[in-house]
């Protein structure tokens, strides 16, 4: 019986060492897990953040009449190598010293940008702003103001400069198509900016 059983266990070893030794282990049969592929898996994952870019345009001015204040930054998507797409906020203040009494507005809202890369540095441009403002004018002898909606519709080109491994500044110009009375940038505009990735 002993020998029997010895016999039995022999065989079930056999055919384990068998089934271990010779079976195969490809994780595209068997999806299991390889620690090169989970690895890359894990860094692919990543893989948009690297197509985000942060930056937009920050200004700040003054003098004896007047001061200008712009925080409007941007979160840029690229699409492709020569393609990226971007929105964010604006905020604009303005105190200007000319008037009696001071007049001083803010101006606050979206823009959305789309670009076109060609040539390494240079760039088409559209976009288009939704903006709130003051307005001001006079009625019945006395200065009135009230808030207004403002849509911008741009267009130009410009060109970016490396000022390091992930980092540009640039420069373009823009005109806007839908200017009116209420529009309160000048036109053309020139921008001034930076944009930075990941």
């Amino acid at each position: 019986m002993k020998s029997i059983t010895s016999k039995i266990v022999l065989v079930f070893v056999l055919l384990f060492l068998r089934v271990v030794l010779f079976s195969q282990s490809d994780s595209t049969y068997f999806q299991l897990p390889d620690k090169q592929q989970s690895r890359h898996k894990k860094l692919r994952n990543y893989d948009w953040l690297e197509k985000i870019s942060v930056g937009g345009n920050f200004a700040f001015f003054t003098s004896t009449r007047a001061s200008f204040i712009d925080i409007s930054p941007l979160v840029a998507y690229r699409l492709s190598k020569s393609v990226m797409v971007g929105a964010g906020p604006v905020y604009n203040y303005y105190s200007d010293n000319t008037w009696k009494p001071r007049i001083t507005f803010s101006i606050y809202g979206l823009r959305t940008m789309a670009r076109v890369y060609f040539l390494e540095s240079l760039f088409f441009q559209i976009g288009w702003d939704l903006l709130n403002r003051n307005v001001y004018f006079v009625q019945y002898n006395t200065l009135q103001k009230k808030r207004v909606w403002v849509q911008n519709i741009w267009i130009g080109g410009g060109v970016r400069y490396a000022v390091g491994a992930n980092a540009y500044m640039f420069t373009s110009v823009l005109y806007n198509l839908n200017e009116n009375e209420y529009s309160p940038y000048p036109n053309p505009y020139v921008q001034v900016g930076f944009i930075t990735g990941f």
